[in-house]
């Protein structure tokens, strides 16, 4: 049997086919609610308080008051891990806002991990450019359509990712990632006025900090491609996937690059540091 096997649903666990909401729901019309993906391994939650944080970030951010406080969410989620007897998953959580006679609601599961074959790493991926703004860049709210259609238009293309370009031409993230550039050495990302801030995306800054890597985060027009010598994806699943070639065109000479390399492995170190001081279990 397929993850999950139960679902919490503000602490109560229950069937995942009672795990659902009726179409009526004013909730679907207005997209009221956010989410956070995270990730479990090896039985430890990768950046539980980040991630949380983020959830009750995004919440106020679209005036939506979460149904109890971090803490109880956080017990929340270790119970439907233990009661789904997982190691290794990718934990969903769905906020929603309260309708007519029922309070907010927060919904509480694990996926099946996602796995990306080893060649992705070594060869890299490509993507393509989507004209489209997320409304409320940060918040991370259920409102997703249009990286769904950026998504669409990447898998059309038989590509990996679609990435978003404002309306002054700027790339600012993928649709269900981060983008960074290496430009003359030094390592760019969009400002975080223009995006929602990953939790990965902010690991990896923290962590360029620490090896020494310029920094910059400033608009990244996409008049400037070819000029950008390296680019890589951060997200939870991903982790720092090399990224090739946008819209056909190689970036650099089209192979993944030595900083995207070196800050790849140093990510692994740092994930796995982690995971190996994090607390196991319930």
């Amino acid at each position: 049997m397929t993850l999950p096997h139960v679902v919490s649903r503000n602490g109560q666990l229950i069937a995942p086919s009672d795990a659902h909401i009726s179409i009526f729901n004013p909730v679907i019309f207005g997209a009221f609610g956010v989410y956070e993906s995270i990730q479990l391994y090896q039985g430890v939650i990768f950046r539980l308080d980040d991630h949380l944080q983020r959830l009750a970030d995004s919440a106020a951010a679209i005036d939506l008051d979460l149904p109890a406080g971090l803490d109880t969410i956080a017990h929340w989620a270790r119970e439907a891990i233990a009661a789904n007897g997982c190691h290794d998953a990718l934990i969903r959580m769905f906020a929603l806002g309260p309708t007519p006679g029922h309070a907010p609601e927060i919904y509480i599961w694990p996926e099946t991990p996602r796995a990306f074959p080893p060649e992705m790493y070594e060869q890299g991926v490509g993507a393509v450019t989507f004209l489209g703004e997320r409304a409320l860049p940060h918040a991370k709210s259920l409102n997703t359509l249009v990286n769904h259609l950026a998504r669409m238009s990447a898998l059309k293309a038989g590509e990996h990712e679609g990435l978003l370009v404002d309306r002054a031409l700027c790339v600012t993230e993928g649709s269900t990632s981060n983008l960074f550039i290496v430009q003359d050495g030094v390592l760019l990302t969009a400002p975080d006025e223009d995006v929602l801030a990953g939790v990965t995306q902010l690991e990896l800054l923290k962590l360029a900090g620490e090896l020494g890597l310029p920094v910059l985060q400033r608009p990244l027009p996409l008049a400037e491609r070819p000029y950008w010598d390296e680019a890589f994806l951060t997200s939870t699943s991903r982790h720092i996937l090399p990224l090739v070639r946008i819209d056909g065109q190689p970036i650099g000479d089209g192979r993944p690059g030595p900083m995207t390399r070196r800050l790849h492995e140093a990510f692994e170190a740092h994930f796995l540091a982690n995971i190996q001081q994090g607390p196991k279990g319930p």
